[in-house]
């Protein structure tokens, strides 16, 4: 059960200058919603530039990502917070919802958090000081990392390769701002759903942070450029790896995990498996799925680069830095998250041999100490032998 109760000042903040108010605000507010602001102006400007040279399709692709990851960002708020909403008064409520249809939900989440953290109403969750409703935000902007960064990274990335022109200026911020949304939003959802926000801020903690946003930026940069390449020369058959990554993964989960056979637990394990195909978040959790989507992965991305190298016979000056930058970058991808399970303590470096020794020993000793608590019944074997 948890437990839900107001903290002290001192109970909350142990670091004076860390947990300033307006340090937290700038961290977990201002920041965040600059980063969010300029990836959507970024993108509907390069929409813009893309219908100015006459490029419509690009143009709409564009936009479209963009618009459609908006509206279900929205939609996906309106649901996390439909409970608060039913508590509210009648006016508030029809207030709330316009808010909503005006596709205003990520600046009310915003606004909450900055009123909650002006108030500093923290609560105690599981020995944890949190702001309620904290979890909100990350899984938002996770999303939009799935359905806006991502995606709108791998299509400049085919856009390029298709077309061959010049990179402009907006282009290479457009896509650094996407890489940047996509790797922070992986970062912060690793945070608040593992061991890492329950520990001191110490040198330990920061240096596993970093490690954690090179892991994540190697991953996610790799990932995007072998889908975007693949798609530049194969068009919608890239759904064809993407989509065989994901069912082996589903299937592996249903057929492994009797908790997820419902239909309910089938739907939110299909998204966090789509979400694993592109950056590793969800399977953290399950030593199998992890060492499968690994694999899955590298394979997949090693694949999808080679063929296309394979069909444009070096037509290109980018053509081999891009493979050998997808086959490094999955590689050390790989490496990376193989180092985060074993911090994590999912994998062990024993061998399984020293697992079954260190399991006959506890056996042994367990047994030692019932007949030191029951010499009787040691007597009684010894006369029966």
């Amino acid at each position: 059960m948890e437990e839900v109760v107001p903290l002290k000042e001192e109970d909350l903040f142990p670091c004076p200058f860390y947990d300033r108010r307006w340090v937290q605000i700038l961290r977990l507010v201002a920041l965040p919603l600059i980063l969010y602001l300029c990836d959507i102006i970024s993108d509907v400007l390069l929409a813009v530039q893309y219908y100015s040279s006459g490029e419509t399709v690009w143009s709409s692709w564009t936009v479209g990502v963009v618009f459609s990851s908006f509206i279900i960002m929205n939609v996906s708020s309106a649901w996390l917070n439909r409970n608060e909403a039913i508590a509210k008064p009648p006016m508030n409520r029809r207030g709330w919802c316009l808010l909503y249809l005006l596709q205003m939900g990520i600046f009310l989440e915003y606004g909450d958090l900055f009123v909650k953290l002006w108030r500093r109403e923290f609560i105690r969750v599981r020995g944890v000081s949190v702001l309620k409703n904290m979890y909100n935000l990350p899984i938002l902007h996770m999303m939009g990392a799935m359905l806006q960064s991502i995606p709108q990274l791998c299509l400049q990335i085919c856009i390029f390769a298709t077309t061959g022109q010049k990179i402009s200026v907006l282009k290479m911020i457009a896509m650094a701002l996407s890489l940047l949304s996509a790797v922070k939003a992986a970062v912060v959802l690793l945070y608040y759903t593992s061991s890492l926000m329950v520990e001191k801020l110490t040198g330990g903690l920061v240096a596993r942070v970093v490690l954690v946003i090179i892991w994540k930026l190697i991953e996610i940069s790799a990932r995007a450029l072998a889908i975007g390449l693949f798609a530049s020369a194969f068009k919608e058959w890239v759904v064809v790896p993407i989509g065989v990554h994901w069912l082996t993964m589903m299937f592996v989960t249903f057929c492994t995990d009797e908790e997820d056979q419902g239909c309910v637990e089938v739907f939110f394990s299909g998204l966090a498996m789509a979400l694993d195909t592109a950056t590793t978040i969800k399977t953290l959790d399950h030593k199998r799925r992890f060492w499968l989507n690994t694999v899955l992965t590298l394979v997949g991305n090693v694949a999808m680069v080679s063929v296309w190298v394979s069909q444009r016979a070096g037509k290109d000056w980018f053509d081999m830095p891009a493979l050998m930058y997808v086959v490094f970058g999955s590689v050390m991808g790989a490496v990376i998250g193989v180092v985060e399970m074993v911090i994590r303590g999912e994998i062990t470096c024993c061998s399984d041999d020293t697992e079954d020794y260190e399991n006959a020993n506890v056996i042994t000793a367990n047994k030692d100490q019932e007949d030191g608590e029951n010499p009787s019944d040691a007597e009684e074997e010894e006369d029966t032998v």
